[in-house]
């Protein structure tokens, strides 16, 4: 990515950032922070992944998906670029690089950029942000990040830059941060807030971000209280279908979904949860499963073509027979849901981004 950025000019250093990692929440509290960075009048730029339906999500201006033909025109010369730098980026890499590009070119005032994975080795870690943040810690990606949570928050700490304040979400253990940060004179600040909806917490985080900036730029409470409001799609996002509830949420991994089932009892304590449920390939799915089963009338498993989703019969084995259906089409397993489901149950479909784009059709 240096090297890349290098070539480039070093698109990364245009506009001020403000960055944010962290297993669970970081989508959201990008949205957020970029929502009211945007109600303040400034230009701004959101650079999130995975994407639901296009490609485009991930680069968005003033909440707009940049358009086809600007990530088009881009693309060769970014071709041209690894092959003078004779280098091998993966696509994340290639993505972000379009980023930084489209956000210079289109004279971005402030860009919040959300890592893809980690924090240390993020291809997003080339910039020198405002303010470094970190959403929440757990188990997931183990095989990249590391097996255990100190592994895992050290990565995601990898973030942090010197004498840049860092805020931490209110689930992230300071004791293996606090050395990274006092090393690196980073200002450490964390949210206090305990809520059972998550995004409370998520938007407690993205409060707190904005306000260690407030001494950099204009920020009225007004605009950031508005923009505490917004949500990117498919979290706890509430749809009717059918005369039937259905809540769409990408949690994908143990912590997303302690968090999910909280919320689902919170929300709806009395009503039986029917789940549709697909998974990417290497998640934990044993503990979710057993998380799942108690609170489920019945899962219906689907999967899909996207490469990355496990296949039915890796999926199968850690679920009650007596209780889950396989589905092979993810939008016939939502339809047969709803058709299954009693007046009263509430339908959950979660798992995977990668399900979502068919899941909503």
């Amino acid at each position: 990515m240096e090297k890349l950025c290098s070539y480039f000019g070093h698109p990364e250093t245009a506009f001020p950032t403000i960055h944010v990692a962290g297993t669970n929440g970081k989508g959201s509290v990008c949205t957020k922070i970029a929502a009211a960075l945007q109600n303040q009048g400034y230009r701004t730029g959101l650079y999130t992944s995975p994407h639901i339906s296009s490609f485009c999500e991930r680069i968005r201006i003033d909440s707009i998906p940049v358009a086809e033909e600007e990530i088009c025109k881009l693309y060769p010369k970014v071709l041209q670029a690894i092959e003078t730098c004779e280098l091998t980026p993966v696509f994340f890499e290639i993505a972000t690089l379009l980023a930084f590009l489209l956000f210079r070119e289109q004279n971005v005032e402030i860009a919040v950029i959300e890592t893809g994975l980690g924090g240390l080795y993020d291809a997003t870690n080339v910039v020198r942000p405002l303010v470094s943040v970190i959403t929440s810690i757990g188990l997931d990606h183990q095989e990249i990040l590391g097996s255990s949570l100190q592994e895992i928050c050290q990565a995601k700490a990898g973030i942090l830059k010197p004498d840049t304040p860092a805020i931490l979400g209110k689930t992230v253990p300071t004791e293996w941060i606090l050395p990274l940060a006092q090393e690196k004179r980073c200002p450490l600040l964390q949210t206090t807030l305990s809520h059972p909806n998550y995004d409370e917490e998520n938007r407690a985080t993205a409060r707190l971000a904005l306000q260690s900036i407030s001494d950099q730029l204009l920020l009225e409470p007004a605009a950031i209280t508005a923009g505490l409001q917004a949500m990117p799609p498919c979290r706890f996002e509430r749809r009717r279908f059918a005369e039937k509830d259905l809540i769409f949420d990408v949690a994908h991994n143990l912590q997303g979904f302690e968090r999910l089932i909280a919320l689902l009892h919170y929300h709806f304590p009395s009503a039986a949860l029917r789940f549709v449920c697909g998974f990417s390939k290497g998640k934990e799915i044993d503990a979710i499963a057993k998380l799942i089963e108690p609170a489920a009338s019945a899962i219906h498993l689907v999967t899909g073509p996207h490469p990355r989703l496990a296949p039915l019969d890796e999926l199968a084995p850690y679920f009650p027979p007596q209780k889950t259906l396989l589905e092979n089409s993810i939008a016939k397993g939502v339809q047969n849901a709803c058709e299954a489901a009693a007046a009263s149950e509430v339908i959950v479909v979660a798992g995977s981004f990668f399900i979502m784009e068919e899941a909503l059709i």
